[in-house]
This record gives C-alpha cells, sequence and structure tokens, in this order.
C-alpha cells in the first residue's frame, strides 16, 4: 500500500514538471516572433498611415476636379439642348409617303431662306465641304445622301452653279439616290441651260404620278424650244394625265402661244396660271416679261423678270433677260452685275461679255469698254459685235485727243476705226448719237447739243435728231432757236406730231 502511494506520486511530479517545461518553451518561442522595441513598431505604424492619407488626398483632388469638368461640359450640353429643342423641327412622313413628298423647297423660300449668308450656312457649308473632300470611293460617314442633297441646292441658290452640279452629279452616282433627286437635278439642268443632261436625268423620273408629270413637263418645254413640237406635245398630254391639278401642260399653251406671236392669248393664259402660285411662277413670270419686251415695255418687263427670280432664283433665263431688259432702261450698273452673276453657267458667255462692254461704254469707261470689246472672241458673232462698237471707242477717243489738241493721236484713232469697219459714216453718225445720248441723260445738255449738232451735219434729214436739238435749246431756255428746229420737224410725218406739241408749249408760254 505505501509502495502504491510513492509511486502515484512521482507521477504526479513528473506530469507537473512536463506542463511546466512545455509551457516555457511556447513562452520562449512567442518571444522570439516579436519585435525587439515597442518604439520601432510604432514609427512603421505611422509611416504606413501618411502614405495612405497622402494618396487618398490625391485621390480626392482629382475626382473633385473631374466633378467640375463634368459640371462644366454638362451645363454646355443642357444649354444646346435646350437652344436645340426650341427651334422649328421639320415633320418627318411615314416611310410609305416618301414617293409624295414635297419638292425640297417652296418657289421662291430658299432664296428668301438663305440669302443673305449667315455665319450658321457658312458653317453647315463647311462641314459639308470638308466631307466632301474626303477621297472618293466610300460614301463618307455623316453625309447621307439627304445632306449632299440639301448642300446642292444651297450651293445653287448662292450661285454656285459649278460646285452645285458637282454635289448633283455625285449624289445620283450614290445608292442613297431618289426620285426626287432625278427631279430636282432635271430642273437645275433646265433652268440653267443644259438642256441634252436634263432630259437624260429627268429620263430617270419613275417615281409617283406627280413627279412624272413634273419631269415630263420640263421635257416636253425642252423640246418646244427646239421646235420639236410634236414630241413636246406627247409629253404634255402625258404631264396633264398623270397629274391633272399640275398647270404644266396649260402653261405649254401660252408659251405655244407666245412662239407663233399671239401674244395676248399667251398673256392671258400666264397671268390666270400665276394666280395658283404653282412651282412654275418663275417661268410663267418669264413668259409675261418676253411679251413686255417685245412690245418694247422695257419697265413691265424688268418687273416681271424680278418677279420670275422672286419666285425661282434658279431660273438663269431671267437674269440674262433682266441685263438685257436693264441695259434698255439705261441701268447699266445692275445689267453689268446680273451679267457678271451668270457668267460661269450661261452658255454665250459672247452675248454677256458684249452686254457688260456695251454698259461700260454708256457708263463713258471707254478703255474698259474698248477692251471688253476686244476680247470677245473670234466667233461670227464676236466679229459683228466688235465691227459695230470698236470704231465707235475709236472716233470718240479720236474726238477726245481732238479736242485736248493731240492731233496725232487723234488721226491715229480714226486710222484704226477706218481699218476695223471701213463705212466711216455708219461708225461716225452712231457714236455722236450715243454722246448726245449720253450727255443727255446726265442733263449736260450744252455738250449733248454739241454732238447732235455734228450728226446733224452728217445726216441733215434725220428729224428725230433735229426734235432733240430742239428740245436741248428749249431746255436751255433759247426759245427762239428751239421754235426754229421744231418748225423744222412739222415737215416730216414722222415728227410732226411731236413737233406740233412742242410748239403748243412754246406758244402757251407767252
Amino acid at each position: 500500500m505505501k509502495r502504491m502511494k510513492t509511486s502515484m506520486h512521482r507521477g504526479f511530479l513528473f506530469f507537473t514538471v512536463t506542463i511546466i517545461i512545455i509551457t516555457s518553451f511556447a513562452s520562449l518561442k512567442a518571444q522570439r516572433r516579436r519585435p525587439s522595441t515597442t518604439t520601432s513598431t510604432r514609427a512603421v505604424q505611422s509611416s504606413s498611415t501618411e502614405r495612405i492619407e497622402q494618396r487618398n488626398q490625391a485621390l480626392l483632388q482629382q475626382i473633385m476636379s473631374l466633378q467640375k469638368e463634368r459640371d462644366f461640359y454638362k451645363e454646355k450640353i443642357t444649354n444646346w439642348t435646350k437652344l436645340q429643342m426650341n427651334k422649328p423641327r421639320p415633320k418627318t412622313e411615314p416611310e410609305e409617303k416618301k414617293e409624295k413628298e414635297k419638292p425640297a423647297y417652296a418657289s421662291g423660300a430658299m432664296a428668301a431662306y438663305y440669302l443673305p449668308i449667315t455665319p450658321d450656312i457658312l458653317d453647315t457649308l463647311l462641314h459639308y465641304r470638308s466631307q466632301l473632300r474626303r477621297p472618293q470611293g466610300k460614301q463618307p460617314m455623316g453625309v447621307s445622301g439627304d445632306s449632299l442633297f440639301q448642300y446642292a441646292q444651297r450651293l445653287a441658290v448662292m450661285g454656285r452653279y459649278s460646285e452645285a452640279r458637282s454635289s448633283y452629279e455625285r449624289l445620283i452616282r450614290s445608292r442613297s439616290v431618289a426620285d426626287r433627286h432625278y427631279l430636282e437635278y432635271g430642273k437645275f439642268l433646265y433652268k440653267t441651260g443644259d438642256f441634252q443632261r436634263a432630259l437624260e436625268i429627268l429620263s430617270g423620273v419613275t417615281g409617283g404620278n406627280h413627279e412624272l408629270a413634273v419631269a415630263s413637263y420640263y421635257k416636253g418645254r425642252i423640246y418646244q424650244q427646239n421646235n420639236a413640237n410634236t414630241v413636246a406635245q406627247i409629253d404634255f398630254y402625258r404631264s396633264r394625265y398623270l397629274d391633272p391639278e399640275f398647270p404644266g401642260a396649260d402653261a405649254a399653251v401660252a408659251f405655244a402661244f407666245l412662239q407663233s406671236g399671239e401674244h395676248d392669248s399667251a398673256k392671258a393664259i400666264f397671268l390666270q396660271l400665276v394666280k395658283k402660285k404653282s412651282e412654275l411662277c418663275g417661268e410663267l413670270y418669264y413668259g409675261l416679261a418676253q411679251i413686255a419686251d417685245i412690245q418694247k415695255n422695257h419697265g413691265k418687263a424688268v418687273n416681271y423678270y424680278q418677279k420670275s427670280l422672286v419666285h425661282d432664283p434658279l431660273f438663269i433665263k431671267s437674269y440674262v433677260e433682266l441685263a438685257k431688259a436693264l441695259y434698255e432702261t439705261s441701268d447699266y450698273q445692275s445689267c453689268i452685275l446680273f451679267c457678271q452673276q451668270v457668267m460661269d453657267v450661261y452658255a454665250d458667255t459672247t452675248l454677256l461679255n458684249s452686254y457688260i462692254a456695251r454698259s461700260r461704254y454708256f457708263m463713258k469707261q471707254w478703255d474698259a469698254a474698248l477692251t471688253k470689246f476686244q476680247r470677245l472672241g473670234d466667233s461670227p458673232q464676236a466679229d459683228a459685235i466688235k465691227k459695230e462698237w470698236i470704231p465707235k471707242i475709236q472716233y470718240i477717243k479720236c474726238l477726245i485727243a481732238r479736242e485736248s489738241g493731240d492731233h496725232k493721236a487723234a488721226l491715229d484713232y480714226f486710222r484704226k476705226a477706218r481699218e476695223m469697219n471701213p463705212d466711216a459714216s455708219a461708225w461716225m453718225t452712231a457714236a455722236l448719237n450715243d454722246l448726245g445720248k449720253i450727255y443727255a441723260q446726265d442733263s449736260d445738255y450744252n455738250d449733248a447739243l454739241s454732238y447732235y449738232s455734228r450728226l446733224i451735219r452728217l445726216d441733215p434729214g434725220n428729224m428725230e435728231t433735229v426734235l432733240k436739238i430742239g428740245k436741248f435749246y428749249y431746255y436751255l431756255g433759247d426759245i427762239d432757236e428751239a421754235r426754229k428746229y421744231f418748225t423744222h420737224a412739222l415737215n416730216s410725218p414722222e415728227s410732226e406730231k411731236q413737233a406740233d406739241f412742242w410748239l403748243r408749249q412754246i406758244n402757251s408760254m407767252r
């Protein structure tokens, strides 16, 4: 029993010692893993916290900067969006109604809207031009068929006809071309005078009845102006059949009357049709202006040509005929401006340049007129114009040189005139008559009288000149001389009525 207690006591001691050894060993191991001092631990923790804080501050500044930038652009975008929302938006039509859509612009509306050119329009043109100047091949991104179409229309209304035609041609070759593009381009070619190409393009119209009716009318007008009246009549019948509301066939009847000299019938139809306010008003007013020109009523012709261009600013014939009518009304500066406006598109540049030269002539710009006449070219038309006008200018320069005492230069100018046209009497009388007219328009009656007095010595039987001399004496207050010339003018049936009127005016002064 005693031995058993001793054995248990030893076991307990062994267990206790073992526990103490294991605990001590674990404590020693933990001590080795810890840092040597508490001061170093605190330094490491402090350094790491500062770096994290600096990084957070930098990120916070970047975020605030980005927020400011975002707010700035957000405000800009909001203002722009409000501006766009306040603008009137064009009405869109369902896809299935595209064939029935109206022409791209109402008559005269484009001229009123796009002229004068605003910065907004210039920006748009620059945008489209930058797109169009990209390499050929694929359709540029951002330029649709309608965008190119609108660009061509704007260029045309601005008078940049060559660029407009290039844009139309590109549109016709693109995949996005539509019937209305063919129709509007064909009308553009017709109005600018390229009839052959207009026929080709108008033949490409295959759309709705209205589009085909309009295309048929313009094709018929081309044939009518080339005296192919039977072919033209077929197109006019087709136009009426396809769209009875479109007045093309009636307009064609009026132009047929005009061609045959039945001016009253033509005028009645034109006046009736312009009340309908159709897209043909530009050409209808052109017809009325032609009748006024034929009747020598150039003032009324100017008014009708102006109305023609208000309704259709692309109708080139109205520009040309308006320039000629302005010349007849002695508005020479306006004549020059209208001729220059269509110089790049009108085929007969000899005609335009000749009217510019004539206007310079009557504006007493002799050297500029002479240079312009000399540059007309070598065609039979140009040669006839030069033969008529250049000798007159040379003779006028001869008179100016003689009056300044430079007789050698005067003789030289006279010889040049004779070389151009040996019929000296013709260009001398014409030049003197023109000089009298020029100075009379300026109310310079003394100079006008001097030139008409020379003219009457060359052509004493010209009663029109006799009447003019009598008027100038009357305006200058020399009543006795005026009575003498008016009495002389009574001897001619052509001037008798006017001479009698002026004599009664003189007698009523007593």
